[in-house]
């Protein structure tokens, strides 16, 4: 199965962009919707492999983007990749990634894209979900954008009404609509939808069928064909639960039909059907409602243990309305073993339970159903009050049965609650009223679609006519596009084939470069030592000693330079050098030529720097100058060098005595001696600033920026 999913990956990113010449941006957006459609898959039996599918999809979608350049892609796939790693529960990497994408996009000013992260972020994490919501309102709010505010506020009532703040979820469901008329906008179903399912829940019926009714017509007037079977699915539960079955079959009907023509989830089909079946057998409609699974079956058939548990369930409901009880009961306990071992949801499997507690206590086994009821209460939702009310009263007829009168009271007192709290503030007169309101507005609204309908039939008949002239063009023109696709990619191969040559030439002038630059430097080393071995000659011929001094001195500079040929030559980075091991050797090359490895001490502490030809130079001849100095002038016993890289890229070097000290009133800038003038010069090469320290001996400090080669 992983296999399937990686060759339809392959297929999209390698041959769709060959043969359909499409941009670079529209491959990414089509990876972005592969991925998407992975993660929408919630009830699948394989969702994590899905996820992790969708994951590779984004990542490559990442990288195609940062190859390209196009960060704002980089930053949606960024997004996406958060949201498929708390789909697939690792919240914490989830959360890191999106929370990086809104730092970008704060970064870039871009506040409206900064809110739609927070706001991703506050549906997906499962913590701070508050303070997510509020960074997003607050920055459409200072966009001035009502609509994507008002979209936030919808969430955020969504997150309040599924934490049981119904009160706080309506009062933000009314400031949304407040804010969408104040934007100018018809799109209401959606708010709507919300409020009646808030005022639902609460046992307000009234509220939730004006609600429910206005979330339709909306969407009718509008034309929102998208989400229709969500809100008719609403106005279908809304007169289930104030258990008036012919009206809440009709909408049934028009919810189940509508998903199977947009092909929906079968878990969502099954469900829309046993919500349908369960009102068929209220009315006596048994035999329909079985016909109606059967032929569900044929046409989708159960698959998944989800969907096989949701189909023995509906078939129970048809049995137990045929008083085909052998049949019913079987069907209620193979959907209890179904849902087994599956991650099913409370409220199905508190429901399941409920079914098989009621068969059981209306043939008498109170025991038995009471076993059933107990797991339907431990499994206990909070969506449907009508359910919650029946369970208690279930609860109770069971356990007075039993002769469990302590725990039949304290259900009955729950039932009354519940009761109570459902039809306090019903009011048969209201809803009947709202009834006339409803079908007085679907007779005027039967009346226009006639009237659009008349208009519709005599466009078809143009349209048709020019359908043929279409369809001759178009295919002509498929005919050219696919002669161009082909011609495209036999170009495509040839240009790729030219440059994988070029490469191949491209990689061994480059291998020769390398070859000639390191032969450079030995070259040049090789001379270094010639000039050094002729100064040395030269010095056999001289009497003086100040000559012999300036012959020596010239020997040691020439050495420090010719060392960064040698290390360059001998390293693999033909740019750059280790300072740690230069250095080590230029100290031991100074010890030698004066002969102090016994009554001079050298303590190193050296960093593993790497710096190139540009800074070790300089540093080189500072040093020996630095290091010559000291010997020759300040009689130290002990020489302390440390070379570090600091903060913000700067190198310290320190070379310190613990001689005599320099003489009261010393000021290096008015020196004239010539190791003085050479290190200054060199700092000034190094742009570098240069000091020189007198406290218990003599300490030359060297600063200057150098980055990261």
């Amino acid at each position: 199965m992983r296999r399937y999913f990686l060759y339809t990956f392959f297929l999209l990113t390698t041959l769709v962009p060959a043969y359909a010449q499409v941009k670079d941006s529209t491959r990414i957006i089509a990876l972005h919707q592969l991925g998407k459609s992975y993660l929408a898959q919630n009830f699948s039996p394989i969702k994590q492999l899905l996820v992790d599918t969708a994951i590779e999809i984004f990542d490559h979608a990442i990288r195609l983007s940062d190859t390209l350049q196009l960060e704002d892609l980089k930053n949606k796939s960024m997004v996406l990749k958060g949201i498929a790693y708390c789909a697939g529960g690792k919240e914490v990497e989830g959360e890191k990634i999106l929370q990086e994408a809104a730092d970008i996009y704060h970064r870039k000013g871009d506040l409206d894209m900064e809110a739609d992260t927070w706001l991703k972020l506050a549906k997906n994490i499962n913590r701070q979900q508050e303070l997510f919501f509020a960074k997003a309102i607050s920055l459409y709010q200072q966009t001035h954008n009502m609509e994507k505010e008002a979209a936030a506020r919808l969430h955020h009532a969504d997150y309040l009404y599924r934490a049981n703040r119904y009160s706080q979820s309506e009062k933000e469901l009314l400031r949304t609509l407040d804010l969408l008329h104040q934007a100018g906008s018809r799109q209401l179903a959606n708010v709507y939808y919300f409020l009646s399912l808030n005022n639902r829940y609460l046992g307000s019926y009234e509220k939730a069928l004006s609600y429910a009714t206005k979330c339709v017509d909306n969407a009718v007037d509008n034309h929102d064909t998208l989400r229709m079977e969500v809100y008719s699915g609403e106005l279908a539960l809304v007169y289930d639960e104030m258990d008036r079955a012919e009206e809440s079959c009709q909408w049934y009907r028009k919810t189940l039909a509508t998903r199977i023509a947009h092909q929906g989830d079968p878990v969502v089909i099954f469900r829309t059907a046993g919500l349908l079946i369960r009102q068929l057998v209220k009315l006596q409609k048994s035999r329909a409602a079985l016909a109606l699974m059967d032929s569900l079956i044929a046409k989708i058939p159960a698959k998944s243990r989800y969907e096989k548990g949701i189909a023995a369930q509906n078939y129970a409901y048809c049995f137990d309305g045929l008083k085909r009880y052998p049949e019913a009961e079987q069907n209620f306990l193979a959907a209890i073993a179904w849902f087994k071992g599956i991650d099913a949801g409370a409220e199905l499997i508190s429901i399941v339970n409920m079914d098989a507690g009621r068969f059981y206590l209306q043939h008498g086994q109170f025991a038995r159903a009471h076993r059933y009821l107990d797991t339907a209460l431990e499994y206990r939702f909070d969506d449907r009050l009508v359910d919650q009310k029946e369970l208690y009263h279930m609860l109770f007829t069971a356990d007075s049965a039993i002769g469990n009168y302590a725990a039949a009271i304290k259900n009955l007192e729950q039932f009354q609650f519940l009761n109570d709290s459902i039809y306090t503030e019903r009011k048969s007169k209201q809803i009947e009223e709202l009834t006339i309101q409803y079908e007085t507005g679907k007779k005027e609204q039967s009346i226009h679609l006639l009237e659009k309908e008349k208009r519709i039939q005599q466009a078809v008949l143009t349209k048709e006519q020019n359908t043929k002239r279409w369809i001759i063009g178009v295919s002509l023109l498929l005919i050219v596009i696919i002669g161009l696709l082909v011609n495209r990619a036999r170009l495509k191969q040839r240009a790729q084939l030219l440059i994988e040559k070029k490469n191949i030439s491209l990689q061994h002038l480059v291998e020769e470069k390398e070859w000639l630059v390191r032969e450079i430097h030995h070259r040049v080393k090789n001379n270094f030592h010639i000039v050094m071995g002729l100064l040395h000659t030269q010095a056999a011929y001289l009497q003086g000693k100040e000559a012999i001094e300036a012959i020596t001195e010239s020997r040691q500079r020439i050495q420090a330079m010719s060392l960064v040929h040698q290390k360059l030559y001998q390293s693999d980075n033909l740019s750059a050098i280790n300072m740690a091991d230069y250095i080590h050797e230029l100290i031991d090359y100074l010890k030698d030529s004066f002969h102090t490895s016994t009554r001079i001490q050298y303590k190193l502490d050296i960093e593993a720097v790497q710096l190139d030809v540009s800074h070790c130079v300089p540093l080189g001849l500072i040093l020996n100058e630095a290091v010559t100095n000291a010997i020759k002038h300040a009689f130290p016993t002990v020489i302390t060098i440390v070379l570090k890289r600091t903060y913000h890229e700067h190198i310290v070097l320190s070379i310190k005595d613990n001689g005599i000290g320099l003489p009261p009133g010393f000021e290096h800038r008015e020196q004239a001696s010539m190791g003085m003038k050479l290190m200054r010069g060199l700092g000034d090469d190094l742009e570098a600033c240069l000091m020189i320290n007198s406290d218990e001996g003599t300490e030359i400090l060297i600063d200057f920026i150098c980055e990261k080669p």
